[in-house]
């Protein structure tokens, strides 16, 4: 049952009061005042749930036309209808009361229908203007609604069919980050600020409207906008809004000058816009006026839209390979899946046409399904052929995370192609995680729970990318290819690039560079740790057949790596491996992969491990796997002692670090491997290690680059410090000495590098004396 509607009755008769409240209450909830005054504090405690108020005139402290006047002035309590009662019908206190904004009145003494159908008539025809209201204004700046924008462009173009016109429509560049930092509220006097300089702008002759959210719509006379364009402009920046300048923030304007008029105002109205959308991020840009080239990419993209359901269905959509290759060995790591499609008459379409397009209508979620069955198939179909299980990437968009089901999805995928989650990874882009941090973060979080391996992709295309590594979980950082350009052209010392990579090591994430075309971008990548690479240096995109080729020359390749590596260890007896682990199921699967190559010794705690290194002095113990994870601190006390047993020292030693922790520890390792790896890799990690050099090389050439100057002979700076620190220990006395040699750089200039480098030379073996 609905509530009943509010009546105000303010009489200060009260038996007239009393009359009146047995007239409505069946009806009606009554509330009563005896003069105006009272009646403005119940006002100000119900507002505009009052929907009438039934009102005398003649009263003491206030009176019926004085409190008239006051609610007529408050714009909230204006629109309460209001019936004024009369003694008389003198028609002089009718016009009085009409003329205080009265709307209706009822003479005294009351009659029950009367008032009775009075009221109901009054209310009704509130309500009803009320939703006339609504439906033609827009709520938040008072322009006309879309709808109602539309009606009224129609009627004047049919009543004015000489008069020429343009259709303008706006968009507030960057107006989401306006919202964001400075909150809905400031966003929404900023639209109303822009709302009232546009009905100001315009005038009487021309029709303002708000297509939605920050986008508004005008009709106005084709001259006095040509007039007015620049002059609206000055208008928006000077005395608008200063907000525009402050946050890189600009007004967009997309003309579409009316020239047929059989065109709908809605399509008009879209050609404006689209001319608007057409200037976004360029600057200094601010007018651009629909015409043939944007017409063509609106009717081209239509026919995109008309055809990709059928494209689809048809197979039309191929998906091509990019090679990933490792830095750590130069082998094929893996692959990124891409879309392709051919048009059986537009051919071969470039992404960079439909995938915005797309993306845009929402049908890149079904693409990107259809893409996720055919990687999985794949995944399926190199298992069955016996080829290596190399992960493959795909990219999920940002309206794949709005899905609710997402999670649900790709597991019923993985399953129904018998697929391991950590063979698919995914890739989310950057600006996935600006538009709805908060649904993102859960949604990674849910992938990695499940196995998948989450990849965020173009890292450093844009403004969160440090924020986003701060709130969300990621299992590998993809560089973006501009990014990756930029930064390798640049000396080591002025770029960023090392630093990204070594965060990306404090928070034990992979890190991927996209877009390698040169040797030079592959060395500076390589010698500052990055782990895997892709490009046009190394492959293009490519169909399956092709890139089975390189999968089964990888094959060939590893085979004959592997019959070398068994020549190599025909005396199988002298290799011995040590592997430090708390849990017993994953030594044994080490044990497993290296049975017949090594002697596997297991140890499941730091006292076992010290035994064997004590009990192996003869022969040696050839690598070290250690878990990160052994308890009190165990994986730093072995390190330490190993470390400082002269004849065990380097032993090259691979850390294994446990599924789910986010960071590697500080540790004096050669290597390391994430718990979640394939055996293969293990493998393949610790021959490099073994095949780097002899031991008698291992030491020579750490100590060599790693403690010694090449041109003079001397301690650099880590040999100085391991130095000092060796002396600290001792508790021996300490003094240190700086030498500077002043104008070194004057010689260097005037003589040549050559001598300056005899100089020093000259000095340290001065030094050494």
């Amino acid at each position: 049952m609905l509530p009943k509607k509010q009546i105000l009755v303010v009489e200060d008769n009260q038996l007239n009061r009393e009359m009146l409240m047995e007239i409505l209450s069946d009806q009606y909830s009554v509330l009563e005042a005896g003069n105006g005054q009272e009646a403005l504090e119940v006002l100000n405690e119900y507002g505009d749930g009052i929907a009438l108020i039934l009102l005398d005139v003649m009263m003491p402290v206030m009176d019926g036309f004085t409190f008239l006047d006051r609610i007529k002035a408050d714009d909230d309590l204006a629109l309460i209808p209001v019936i004024v009662m009369t003694q008389s019908d003198n028609e002089t206190d009718e016009v009085a009361a009409l003329s205080h904004g009265a709307a209706d009145f009822v003479p005294k003494p009351y009659r029950p229908q009367v008032i009775l159908h009075r009221v109901a008539s009054i209310i009704n025809l509130r309500e009803t203007a009320a939703m006339v209201n609504l439906l033609q204004y827009d709520r938040l700046t008072g322009l006309y609604s879309k709808e109602y924008f539309y009606k009224k462009v129609r009627e004047q173009l049919q009543e004015n069919p000489d008069q020429e016109y343009s259709i303008v429509c706006s968009n507030v560049e960057n107006f989401k980050l306006f919202n964001d930092a400075c909150g809905v509220p400031a966003g929404d006097r900023l639209l109303q600020d822009i709302a009232s300089l546009l009905k100001e702008q315009i005038g009487e002759s021309g029709i303002c409207g708000r297509y939605g959210a920050d986008r508004f719509m005008c009709l106005q006379e084709r001259s006095r906008e040509q007039k007015d364009r620049c002059l609206f402009l000055k208008e928006s920046r000077e005395a608008g809004f200063p907000h525009l300048r402050d946050m890189a923030m600009s007004m967009k304007w997309g003309i579409y000058e009316i020239v047929d008029r059989s065109v709908s105002v809605e399509q008009m109205c879209d050609r404006a816009l689209l001319a608007a959308d057409s200037i976004k991020g360029q600057y200094n840009q601010h007018f651009a006026v629909y015409d043939d080239t944007l017409r063509g990419k609106l009717l081209r993209e239509q026919a995109i839209t008309d055809a990709m359901e059928n494209a689809l269905n048809e197979g039309q959509f191929t998906v091509y390979l990019q090679p990933k290759y490792s830095l750590h060995d130069d082998g094929l790591a893996g692959a990124e899946a891409l879309v392709r499609w051919v048009h059986p008459e537009w051919g071969f379409m470039s992404p960079g046409e439909f995938i915005p397009l797309f993306e845009k209508n929402g049908f890149i979620t079904q693409l990107d399904r259809y893409v996720w069955e055919q990687v999985c198939g794949l995944l399926q179909d190199w298992r069955q052929k016996g080829y290596p299980a190399l992960p493959v990437s795909v990219n999920v968009s940002r309206a794949d995370v709005y899905q609710s089901d997402l999670t649900e999805t790709l597991l019923e995928i993985v399953h129904k192609y018998g697929v391991e989650p950590v063979q698919l990874h995914l890739e989310l882009t950057e600006n996935a995680y600006t538009e709805n941090p908060e649904q993102i973060i859960n949604t990674v979080e849910k992938l990695r729970k499940h196995g998948f391996v989450i990849e965020m992709d173009d890292f450093g295309s844009g403004y969160s990318s440090l924020n986003m590594l701060n709130q969300m979980k990621l299992d590998v950082l993809k560089l973006d290819m501009k990014f990756i350009q930029s930064e390798t052209s640049k000396p080591a010392e002025q770029g960023i690039l090392r630093f990204i990579v070594g965060l990306a090591r404090w928070l034990n994430l992979s890190v991927v560079a996209e877009g390698v075309e040169t040797r030079q971008q592959l060395d500076r990548l390589r010698e500052i740790g990055c782990d895997y690479v892709q490009g046009y240096f190394f492959a293009k995109p490519m169909p399956k057949s092709e890139f089975e080729l390189l999968m089964k020359d990888q094959i060939q390749t590893e085979r004959k790596t592997d019959a070398a590596n068994e020549v190599q260890m025909e005396n199988a007896h002298q290799w011995r491996l040590l592997v430090v682990d708390e849990d017993s199921s994953y030594r044994e699967c080490v044990r497993k992969t290296f049975e017949g190559d090594y002697q596997v010794l297991e140890a499941s705690d730091v006292s076992a491990a010290l035994e064997y290194l004590e009990e192996n002095k003869t022969y040696g113990i050839s690598v070290v796997i250690l878990s990160t994870a052994l308890p009190e601190d165990g994986a730093a006390r072995f390190l330490k002692v190993l470390r400082q047993n002269p004849r065990q020292w380097q032993i090259p030693v691979l850390a294994v670090i446990p599924q789910g922790e986010e960071q590697m520890p500080d540790l004096d390792t050669d290597d390391f491997l994430c718990k979640r790896h394939p055996l293969r890799d293990l493998y393949r990690r610790v021959g490099r290690l073994m095949s780097l050099a002899a031991y008698q090389e291992r030491e020579r050439v750490l100590e060599d680059a790693a403690f010694r100057d090449y041109l003079t002979g001397l301690l650099n700076r880590r040999g100085f410090y391991a130095a000092i620190d060796a002396v600290r220990q001792n508790d021996l006395p300490l003094a240190i000495y700086l030498f500077d040699l002043d104008n070194l750089k004057k010689v260097n200039d005037r003589y040549g590098h050559d001598m300056g480098d005899k100089m020093l030379r000259f000095f340290s073996d001065l030094l050494q004396r």
